[in-house]
């Protein structure tokens, strides 16, 4: 279980135990030094400057967000979260800082360089499973047509690797196909499929440059999605949702659009190895240590009984060191009440357990850059 610790108002979250858990048969691991965040993020110069001299070389500006009512309280929620951390002996005591953070970065460089399949390619409808081990361009015709490919053997984990010999670990009965997200729309159909967990993380303008090679570089591209085409009607749709101002009011009606209705909004505070947020609230650069998610249900949707999901929350954990990447919420979810067997992942970088996976990279982080045996 990935649920360090929880309460009415807060969660405490592992990564690196789900997928323990995820891959306890293979004894396979995530490399901890992408989780060895043991200090505020910072530009270099500035690290060093306090280093030496104790004090920062940025100027503090004021932060509207930092008065806001939602700031206020998760700031407040901060100080408890990491005081449940700490008397449980989940975070560390503090220390000096020695290296901003550079094991972590260094391990998140090398995880996103590996060679992957270009989603220029021809998509298909068609199902190819993997046995055991596979060349990926085997498995897409030489890198011709995007098949869906899916692992469903015996073994505790599938393995496939790409033109350079690389491996990447797939999940038990987990699916992916590389290309665009509304693909998923021609998949269901054909296939008479319907997901009743529906989680994106679409690519917002502000870090598409850094994130995407091949979505559009605004938000047009949810713009050609129609949930209704792949989700059942009782599905639970979780949009992560980024802090630029007006997106949130964006979003709402475009869930208004769909004929769907938000029920809950989460905040992910990323937190240090001391259960400190990685960025000041007072930040001058205005960046702020925690990100939004959006939950949605079709109008007039009917619950499961054991269905509990708070309308405002705030999970923490540390985050892994690679940019824009997100905790899977799974077992927070399932804390909750909220049931689901067919869960599909839209703009996906990795990969998750029996879930449908697509995107451009979908499993850009499942390489032995990421995973190592314990």
């Amino acid at each position: 279980m990935s649920i360090i610790h929880v309460e009415s108002e807060f969660a405490i979250i592992d990564e690196q135990q789900f997928y323990e858990k995820v891959f306890e048969k293979s004894n396979l691991k995530m490399r901890p030094e992408f989780f060895e965040i043991h200090s505020e993020f910072m530009p270099d110069s500035q690290f060093e400057a306090i280093k030496k001299r104790g004090v920062s070389t940025g100027r503090k500006r004021t932060n509207s967000q930092t008065h806001s009512e939602d700031v206020t309280w998760i700031r407040e929620i901060s100080t408890r979260i990491r005081t449940a951390g700490q008397d449980s002996g989940y975070f560390k005591s503090r220390e000096p800082a020695t290296d901003n953070n550079k094991t972590a970065r260094e391990a998140a460089a090398r995880a996103v360089v590996v060679r992957v399949p270009s989603g220029a390619m021809t998509s298909s409808e068609q199902v190819v499973e993997v046995e055991k081990r596979e060349r990926v361009e085997d498995l897409m015709c030489n890198g011709m047509i995007s098949n869906w490919i899916r692992f469903q053997n015996n073994s505790p984990v599938g393995i496939i690797r790409n033109s350079d010999g690389i491996q990447f670990f797939l999940p038990p009965n987990s699916t992916f196909h590389v290309g665009d997200v509304a693909d998923i729309e021609q998949f269901s159909a054909i296939h008479d499929v319907l997901f009743d967990l529906v989680v994106a993380d679409p690519p917002w303008f502000c870090r598409s440059v850094k994130r995407t090679r091949m979505y559009d570089m605004n938000e047009q591209v949810l713009e050609r999605l129609d949930p209704s085409k792949f989700a059942a009607p009782e599905a639970l749709l979780v949009f992560w949702v980024t802090n630029r101002r007006g997106i949130e009011e964006e979003m709402e009606k475009r869930i208004e659009k769909w004929d769907m209705e938000v029920i809950a909004t989460w905040k992910w505070l990323k937190v240090t190895t001391q259960g400190d947020p990685v960025y000041n609230f007072e930040n001058p650069s205005h960046k702020v240590p925690f990100e939004n998610v959006m939950f949605a249900m079709r109008k007039g949707a009917e619950r499961p009984s054991k269905f509990a999901l708070p309308e405002k929350f705030v999970f923490a954990s540390v985050p892994m060191a690679v940019h824009s990447h997100k905790p899977p919420l799974f077992d927070l979810l399932r804390h909750f009440g909220v049931e689901f067997s067919r869960p599909l992942e839209l703009f996906a970088r990795s990969l998750l357990p029996a879930t449908h996976s697509v995107g451009f990279e979908p499993f850009l982080l499942q390489s032995e850059r990421v995973f190592v045996l314990k």
